[in-house]
Formats: structure tokens, sequence, C-alpha cells
């Protein structure tokens, strides 16, 4: 049985699952004549010589071009999950699941075992989308490990290889302007499924016109996306690509199962002040930024917090530009630390000189600006130096990502942070597809699904700043912050933290001791007011966990829309007070505030007296005028928790009573109905027909 037919035209891919062992293997060849294999989970992570490799091995067998012998992939416990996941998703309808798992999840591997299990099991070709080299030469290696048999095919620049079971492409080739390549490929034959890698550039211009393309030729092909960070700095929602989060499992999750290593680091003071630099795009201006951070003085002070706090481990340095990247690793070799600059304008053998001279030890510092944030793969990183100050929660974690992957004899990942990052973002962020209208225009973020890469511009030499190393805090990689500056409403079925426009958060109990929590999501944007709550996190997690991701995709939203209007948004983000479908805060209808002002637990206008119309909706609903709060922020309080729990009660399933008048009236009854769309198609109903 090929395919499991579905209505609506869609075909979910038969694949056949392979046995798998509780111990989990990672192997993949390198460079030179040696096989790396990484042992984790209950066995400690060791080399292994590749004769014993080869005796461990009872699943793939795979010839190993540069030793002639054979390896073994093992799938991990959670990759399973995952895979399991995504065809669950697909047989329940979803034609663009997406998996969120943080950098050092085995991604690639994932997505390799599926294409490798689609082909065989239904004969459909596959497509694999990337935008660097890196994420597509491991891609081509995974697959040809866990599947050696199938033909693998890079569509790149000059290499233009069709035809093939599985390709792997370069978006920046497929998704040249002149459509060329994209023609070609579509011509050599449709494909069944999709995977788009970082996923969160999907949303980009150039992205989309290639998978509408894509599904013009085949309009049943599956989609699917990986991501460790889904929610964009700009904002935009992913889920105008993908339907659902197939499956998710975080950092945390990750580390207390041993499949990665702790950050454990520092917070370093050396003087500077990022008032002076301008925000565009939802982070930094990044002229302005380097003429701040590329001095020499600030320059020597990351050099000279490395010296303190990095006991002369190999790091991973993270500059704000090409400039800056150069001179800072200047600086490092200049006071007698072996360091290289790696940016995207060098020649591929120059790269890979670089990247091997720090894989080997002879440098200390690998000092890059957009480059490795993404995609590289080298777990003998034994930390991270922050030298780029950024606004990005998604950019803050692919860069800590990079530190954090099992290696011999790692016991944690070391994290020197001179801009104050940490201070900034959560370590973690929340399987979401939910932001603002992708409809509207916008820029978008640099970095972040822009057409081209690594595009620097020159930075005029600013005036030497008396930046110096200061005090250092120790950094505890929390999932919450100490004190929330949001006003949380609890209901009578949890914590609620609200987005206006878009929707709202529930963290509830999911067991008696107070201890684990669930999250859903209630989408409150047009179209979608009666949907059924999404379920945000796959098993309850901690309740501090929970509070921290809900807080995050908060502080990401809220800055998001203070760049669009610091970029000239028009005014609609800015609302009366007293006019929110949802939240009616108000003083007065002629009170106009940003609406982050809306959330903050601590703003002006919470103290001021309750408005007319607080006053007069709450009469309304049966509050008594002795018992009328007395500030507008807690009749702000006690009107969102009535709508919501208001809300909450329609998004249940429909009744009995609803149902039955729907089939007996042959309208359409679907399978996640809720009692308001029931309510909204029976009203309807009745208001056309006079029934």
């Amino acid at each position: 049985m090929p395919f499991i037919p579905l209505s609506g035209g869609v075909s979910v891919p038969f694949m056949p699952a392979r046995d798998h062992d509780p111990r989990t293997w990672t192997s993949q060849p390198v460079t030179g004549e040696r096989v790396h294999t990484l042992v984790v989970g209950s066995a400690k992570a060791e080399d292994l010589p590749l004769a014993e490799q080869t005796a461990a091995a009872q699943l793939v067998n795979v010839p190993m071009a540069t030793s002639g012998g054979g390896t073994t992939v093992r799938l991990r416990d959670y990759q399973i999950e995952a895979i399991d996941a995504v065809h669950d998703a697909w047989a329940r309808g979803a034609k663009a699941p997406l998996l969120v798992l943080p950098t050092a999840a085995g991604k690639t591997i994932i997505s390799s075992e599926i294409m490798a299990r689609v082909f065989k099991g239904s004969g459909g070709r596959c497509l694999f989308i990337a935008h660097r080299e890196e994420l597509l030469t491991q891609t081509m290696d995974k697959v040809r490990l866990v599947s050696p048999m199938t033909r693998v095919g890079l569509v790149q620049q000059k290499h233009n290889e069709l035809g093939r079971e599985i390709t792997v492409a370069s978006i920046q080739t497929i998704g040249h302007r002149s459509k060329n390549k994209l023609k070609a490929l579509i011509a050599s034959g449709s494909f069944q499924l999709v995977i788009i890698d970082e996923a969160h550039h999907a949303v980009g211009a150039q992205y989309m016109s290639v998978i509408q393309a894509l599904r013009e030729a085949n309009p049943g092909m599956l989609l699917m996306g990986m991501t460790a960070t889904p929610g964009r700095a700009d904002g935009i929602a992913l889920d105008r690509v993908f339907d659902v989060v197939a499956y998710e499992k975080n950092a945390f999750e990750m580390i207390r199962d041993g499949w990665l290593v702790p950050p454990h680091g520092f917070r370093v003071d050396i003087d500077i002040d990022l008032d002076k630099v301008d925000t565009g795009d939802g982070d930094y201006v990044v002229t302005q930024l380097s003429k701040l951070m590329n001095t020499p003085h600030v320059n020597r002070a990351v050099v000279e917090a490395w010296r303190a706090y990095g006991h002369d481990r190999k790091c991973i340095v993270f500059a704000c530009d090409v400039a800056h990247s150069h001179a800072l690793a200047q600086e490092f070799n200049d006071a007698g630390h072996p360091a290289v600059a790696l940016d995207g304008s060098m020649k591929k053998k120059d790269r890979h000189e670089a990247l091997r001279r720090f894989r080997e030890g002879e440098v200390k510092l690998l000092v890059n600006c957009q480059v490795l944030t993404e995609g590289y793969d080298d777990p003998s990183a034994e930390g991270i130096v922050f030298a780029r100050p950024t606004q990005s929660q998604a950019l803050y974690i692919q860069a800590l990502g990079r530190g954090l992957r099992l290696y011999p004899g790692k016991t944690e990942c070391l994290v020197i942070d001179c801009v104050g990052n940490s201070a900034k973002h959560r370590p973690v962020q929340l399987a979401s597809l939910v932001g603002f209208d992708p409809e509207r225009k916008y820029k978008g973020v640099k970095g972040f699904g822009g057409e081209q890469e690594d595009i620097d511009e020159p930075v005029e030499q600013d005036e030497v700043t008396g930046a110096k190393v200061g005090e250092a805090v120790e950094v505890t990689f929390g999932s919450r912050k100490p004190k929330s500056q949001y006003q949380w409403r609890e209901t009578t079925l949890g914590w609620i933290l609200q987005i206006p426009r878009i929707g709202y958060y529930l963290v509830a109990w999911s067991d008696k001791a107070h201890h684990m929590a669930v999250i859903r999501f209630f989408d409150q944007r047009d179209g979608r007011k009666h949907e059924p709550p999404r379920e945000v996190v796959r098993q309850p997690v901690e309740f501090d966990l929970a509070y921290g991701l809900v807080e995050g995709e908060m502080d990401r939203i809220f800055r998001a829309r203070s760049a669009r209007r610091d970029d000239g948004a028009p005014a609609d983000t800015d609302q009366p007070v007293a006019s929110f479908v949802d939240l009616d805060e108000g003083t007065d209808e002629a009170t106009f505030l940003p609406e982050e002002e809306l959330m903050l637990k601590d703003a002006g206008w919470r103290d001021r007296p309750v408005s007319a119309k607080q006053r007069n909706l709450l009469l309304s609903t049966g509050v008594k005028e002795r018992t009328m709060p007395d500030t507008a922020g807690e009749a702000s309080d006690l009107i969102t928790i009535m709508r919501v729990e208001r809300d909450m009660k329609m998004r249940v399933p429909a009744t009995v009573k609803q149902i039955n008048y729907l089939r007996f009236h042959k309208l359409p009854v679907g399978e996640n109905l809720t009692k308001g769309m029931a309510a909204r198609a029976i009203w309807t109903h009745r208001k056309a027909t006079g029934y």
C-alpha cells in the first residue's frame, strides 16, 4: 500500500519504520581518514574504532567513502517520536506540519529519515530546501547514511543534478528571479514531499514564490518545515505556510534528558551604551551597532573578558559585521590568542580551512558575523562569546545553540556575554505559529527571510570609547525572569496572558500538586475566533517553564510591534483604550495607548479611575455599584476575565443538539467543530432561510 488516500485529494505517503535500539548512535563521515561516532544517552560519549562500530551495527550498513568501511545510524527515541508525529499530522489532514527542535537535536537526520521512508514506501520524490551550503552538504551526507541506495542530487549554483529520488536545493538558486533553475527542477518531475530547513525563513517572498510554483505543479504536494526558532524577530506569523506544530522539544528538555550540555557563563560589563543605537526591522541598525562596537577599546575589552573568564577554551565569537569580525580576530591575535575571522565573502576553500583549524584546535577563537548562526555543526566548540548585541531572540538562541552539542569530555557550554543579550532573552522559544498578519507589507529583518546573505556595509571609524571590562555577573539560564512585567489574569481554568489583536495564552495546572502545567493558545485573529484552542506543548511542563515560554513570546511580539511603529506602521497599532473587543482596558474613548502598555502591569493608566464605559459594561453584567473596582486596571482585569471565560466556553466541542440541527439541514459538520463555530453556522442558516 504505497499511499494512504485522504479527502481533499491529499495522499499520505506510506513510511515503513525501522526498528530502533535504546542506545543512541549518531555516526557520520568527517574529513580525513577517520570516522567520528558520538554515543549519547546512557552511554559515555566517546570515539569508537571503526571495527567496534561495525560490530555494533544492526540496522544500516553504509559504505564510507573515506574508509571503505560501514557505520550505523540509531535514531533517538524523540527522533522516532518526531517522525511518527509528522506522519500522524499528515494522516489527520495537515498538509504542512512543522517540527520545532533545538540546535543539535538531529533535525537533519530526522528529515533524511523521513525522505528515505517516503521514497521507499511510496516511490514519491522528495525535495529538501535550505539557504546555506553547510545545511545542503550535511543533508546529502545524512541521506546517504540512512539510505545508501537512494540517489541524491544537488541543485546549487553550477550543480544541477536533476531527476534524482531526493534533491537537495539551495533557495538562492531555485528562487532566483530568472526562475530558470526552478522551471528545470519542476520539469524533471513533481515532488511528493518538500522539506524546508530553518523554516522560519519560509514566509519570505523568495520561499513563498518557490512553494507556490511547486504546489501548482503538484497540488497534492506535502510540505514539512524544521526550525529551532519559529518566532521571527519581525513578528510575522508562520501559519501562512505551516498549518500545525506536529512536534516540539525545547533545549531545557534536551539538557534534562542528556542530549545537550547545559550553558553556564558570565554577563560582563564592558561599558557600552546601546541607547545610542537605533532600532529598525526588529533589531539594532547594523551600521550604527558596528560603529559603537568596532573600536579598539571595545574590542580590547572583549578580548580581556575572554581572558578573564574563558579559561583558554575554544569559543565561537559573534560579531556585528564583517569589518568587526576581522578587527576583533586581529585583536585576539595581537594579544597572543590564535583567532581566525569567518565571513560569507570568503572563498570556499579558505572557509573550510578556517573551520578545520578551529576544529583541530589550531585556533582558539572563531570570529564570525551571521555565518555560523545556522547550520554550523562542530561539537568540539566549548563556548560562545557574544560581542554582537541583538534584539532578536531567535538570533540569540541560534547562536547559543552552536555550543550546546555533546562532545567527549565536554560538560557545559561556557557563555561570555559582553553585550547583555542574556538579560534580554530567554534561551527557549514557544513553539508557536502565530504572529502578525503575513499579508501586510513589511521589510523583514536582516538575516531573516531576505534573498541574500551576509551583506555587510562598510563601517565608518568612530572615536575611541572608554569601554573597559567591568564587573561580571554569573548567568543562570532559567526558563523565566525573576519578575514579570506583564499583567497575568487568573480565570477559573488557569492563568491567561493576552496579546492584543492576536489571541491569548492559557497556562493551566495539569496536576493537583500545582507543579506541572499545559499551555493552550486561543486565536482571536479574523476568522479564527471560534476555533478549538491549540495545545502548544506535547505534554505538561514545569510551571516556571510554561510561564517563561509565554512571556518570551510576549517579549518577541512587543519588540516587533515597537519596530513596526518606529518604521512608520499605520496608526491602527495604537487603539482607543476602551475600544478593544477583547480587552476593554479604558480610561476614556479619546485616550490612545500603544498596545504594549495595555498588558504591562505597572502601566500608569491602570491607576486611573474606572472609565464610564467600563462602569456601564460592568453594571450590565450584574456587577453592583458597591462592588465596583476602584481603578481602570482592576476593571480591565475583571472585564477581560469575564470575556475570556465566555470565549473559552464557545471553543468546547459542539453540542449534540447543534450537530443534529446541522445534519438535519445537510450543513457540513467538521471534525473539530466547536460550539461557537456551530452557533455561527446555525445563525447564518436561519438568517438566510428564515427557519
